[in-house]
């Protein structure tokens, strides 16, 4: 398996940026006092830096995904042993399922900020602050294990997906950012796109039905 393995640490992405913190916490997916909306308008410059880096990120996306796809495939056509795949399987998706996310929230953080940029308003500023950050906040783990066997994959869970049909679990759930990511179907994001896929509701919906429970 050493071709493989190899194939397991691409090297870290490095997005570069002007030497500006703010502009910094605005493109990269960074805490700020300030709105998106609020840096976007102190820093205009940066509306033409986001296109950029945005297709940087997704670059980096189809890069990580051929990697799985490739070693997943290694797997299947190398090792025969049946614990062996499930081993290497498992080793491919917690290693690169970590930075998988953390690049597409880069990319939806991004989506959201150039959607800004041309006067729009996100369907999220409908809510208050307190109330997103509720929803957001709700376990992902709690609403899944209601109807989905979720088991224990060290710091992650791990169960048959509910959004396709398959014989091997794929779908991985982490506690720690709150999200899930489906390395079958390639479906992922945090605990309001869960309920939006698994319930079929609206964004409205799913912020509505979290803040209730």
């Amino acid at each position: 398996m050493k071709e493989t393995t190899s194939n397991l640490y691409p090297p870290t992405f490095r997005v570069n940026l002007p030497n500006n913190n703010n502009i910094k916490e605005l493109v990269e997916l960074k805490p700020s006092p300030l709105t998106d909306r609020e840096l976007l308008e102190i820093f205009p410059e940066a509306k033409e830096i986001i296109p950029e880096k945005l297709k940087e990120w997704q670059e980096r996306e189809k890069e990580i995904k051929e990697v799985i796809k490739h070693d997943l495939r290694l797997i299947r056509s190398r090792v025969k042993d049946s614990f062996s795949r499930w081993f290497w399987r498992e080793v491919v998706k917690v290693y690169v399922g970590d930075e998988l996310l953390e690049v597409e929230r880069q990319i939806q953080r991004l989506k959201r900020l150039i959607f800004i940029s041309k006067g729009n308003v996100p369907e999220s500023t409908n809510f208050s602050q307190e109330k997103l950050r509720q929803a957001k906040s709700t376990s992902i783990v709690e609403v899944a294990s209601s109807f989905l066997k979720l088991r224990r994959s060290g710091r992650n869970y791990v169960a048959l997906c509910p959004f396709h049909q398959e014989k091997h679990p794929s779908f991985y759930i982490y506690p720690e950012t709150n999200s899930f990511y489906c390395f079958g179907c390639l479906k992922g994001g945090d605990i309001i796109k869960f309920v939006e896929y698994a319930y079929h509701y609206s964004f409205k919906e799913a912020v509505e039905y979290l803040t209730r429970r």
